[in-house]
């Protein structure tokens, strides 16, 4: 990393590029999080219980 570092340490406005790239990450990361709290519970019991669910579409047998 030090030769990286040496060479980009030369260029003026290098740090713009690490700011955008910060402020995606995490407006990303927000925007993931706010998905996953709007989630419907109908939604959230309905993946829950689809472990139970009869994984064979050939049987007609539902346990």
């Amino acid at each position: 990393m030090g030769f990286v570092n040496d060479i980009l340490s030369k260029e003026n406005g290098i740090q713009w590029y690490y700011i955008i790239g910060l402020l995606i990450f995490i407006s990303l990361f927000i925007i993931m999080i706010y998905r996953v709290l709007k989630i419907p519970k109908s939604d959230l019991k309905e993946f829950k219980e689809s472990i139970f669910n009869n994984d064979y579409p050939g049987d007609s047998e539902k346990k």
